[in-house]
């Protein structure tokens, strides 16, 4: 039936006795725990008696009050102190702020082994061993029931949380995006903590929240994911065993839902790929994009660099959480995704966790048809763009002073300059343009270039000279120069290929 302190310390066999927090000898004993391991408090819970030799327990008497504060925040039941030689003298500070908290300070004889004390408490606790059993029952039955019905499985981690008295949230701990949808935030001090923190979290720990705490259980069956436990009142009984299984079931859902969002976005790269590629009639995939809520006009293409922002996995669970439909796939060094083409303001505030990443939007496109003239829009956006602080750029607005303000201005740029050389490169096979591209990516270092080429000095030379004839512009000529870069750069664009630096 349960067991107090009170009545601990009448049990003769266990000579255990009241130091201070006499008050507080009411509070049920759920379970008994021997540590010397610091800071219990991180991972012992409601009507926890901790046991200890004193190994744990601070010299100075600020810290001694500070550690039963501490304890007690906890909401253990008690912490029964071991007699021993070694042990530190423990403060009138202390005493007193045990009496002051009513927090149950206790002192066992050094002839009773701790043992003896765990099985007193364990089998006075049976029939709470059989409540526990039965909740987890209940929080495993309501994981196969959520299997059966999407609706039930999207209110898993509600009835979870009603179950053991919390509000519970999983998230991922590298970005704090939720992985299971909540109708709270997840409370900054827990996203403060885990940005603090690359370390592997222990497997309970405690934060603070205000007035209140939160517990943070990680996920085993992921590297990144953590369950945030918030009691829904001062009451809610912390059950460490069944928030662990709760966590267990957490995970296993999380694993659930990342398998069928890969499945669907493998299926929706696979689309996006055709479309890019002009392998299938476009109009022809129109049925297929319905499936993935993209079945109606506009849609808006964006283009992002590999390696600089998300992943397309880690940008196709962001659209997700944020309810956008989308495509993503990569191909080369670029990311591709494929969106509504309502404003971008959604795409933006989905993408937030990255903001060093400069997206390209292409303008909304009405037929699947102009999927090829919209890449290349994206792409110039994602190139041209001028504005540092934008997140997401969208094509013909806050251009580069410095490069055309369209794609049709940028063809004519290019024909205009570099039009003789490109048409002697395809009769020639010559490689003059990529000649071009060396000299400028070595700051014009005839033998760095050279090497870069892997031809001699000479051929280099012959080379940029050729282009010099062909395109009517000297090198010597700082103008001249910088409209062959600038031209260059405007080619790279209208094709999708890397960037040179001067």
């Amino acid at each position: 039936m349960g067991l107090t302190v009170n009545e601990l310390t009448e049990i003769s066999g266990l000579r255990t006795r009241f130091l201070a927090g006499r008050s507080g000898g009411d509070r049920m004993v759920l379970w008994a725990h021997s540590t010397d391991q610091p800071n219990p408090w991180e991972w012992l819970g409601t009507g926890d008696l901790l046991l200890t030799t004193g190994h744990l327990l601070p010299h100075d008497p600020a810290e001694q009050v500070r550690f039963l504060t501490e304890l007690n925040r906890a909401n253990l039941a008690g912490i029964a102190l071991g007699q021993h030689s070694e042990s530190p003298r423990v403060s009138d500070e202390a005493l007193q702020a045990a009496d002051e908290m009513g927090f149950p300070f206790l002192v066992t004889e050094h002839s009773v082994l701790w043992t003896t004390v765990i099985r007193i408490v364990a089998d006075s606790n049976a029939q709470k061993g059989h409540a526990l059993i039965t909740k987890v029952l209940r929080a495993y039955d309501l994981m196969r029931r959520s299997y059966a019905s999407p609706q039930a499985s999207d209110g898993l981690l509600e009835q979870l949380g009603a179950e053991c008295g919390h509000l519970l949230q999983v998230l991922d701990r590298r970005t704090g995006r939720l992985l299971l949808a909540s109708p709270d935030a997840v409370p900054q001090p827990v996203l403060d903590h885990l940005a603090s923190t690359s370390a592997a979290l222990p497997a309970f720990s405690r934060i603070s929240v205000g007035d209140d705490t939160a517990f943070l259980l990680p996920i085993a069956e992921s590297a990144h994911a953590v369950m945030v436990a918030k009691p829904v009142s001062d009451r809610a009984e912390v059950d460490l065993m069944l928030l662990q299984h709760i966590s267990t079931i957490a995970g296993i859902e999380v694993e659930r839902r990342t398998a069928e969002r890969m499945s669907v976005r493998t299926s929706g790269t696979r689309l996006l790929r055709q479309l890019l590629n002009g392998s299938e009639d476009p109009e022809s995939l129109l049925a297929q994009m319905e499936s993935f809520e993209l079945g109606e006009p506009p849609w808006r293409v964006l283009i992002w660099p590999r390696g600089a922002g998300p992943t397309t996995d880690d940008a196709y669970d962001a659209f997700t959480q944020a309810k956008i439909p989308a495509l993503v796939a990569f191909e080369r060094d670029e990311n591709f995704a494929l969106v509504p083409g309502a404003g971008v303001e959604a795409v933006s505030d989905a993408l937030g966790a990255w903001p060093e990443t400069r997206v390209g939007a292409s303008m909304p496109v009405g037929k699947l048809g102009r999927i090829d003239e919209a890449v290349r829009e994206a792409r110039w956006a994602q190139e041209a763009t001028h504005d540092e602080n934008a997140l997401v750029n969208v094509y013909g607005k806050d251009t580069s002073p410095f490069l055309p303000r369209s794609i049709t201005e940028g063809e004519a740029v290019v024909d205009q300059v570099l039009g003789e050389v490109l048409a002697y490169d395809r009769t020639n096979d010559s490689q003059l343009m990529r000649s071009l591209m060396a000299y400028f990516d070595a700051n014009r270092s005839w033998q760095e270039a050279a090497d870069a080429l892997h031809v001699h000095r000479q051929t280099l030379i012959y080379r940029i000279s050729k282009i010099e004839k062909l395109s009517g512009r000297r090198m010597q000529d700082v103008a001249q120069q910088t409209e062959l870069y600038l031209a260059l750069q405007t080619w790279l664009m209208l094709n999708g290929r890397r960037s040179t630096s001067l």
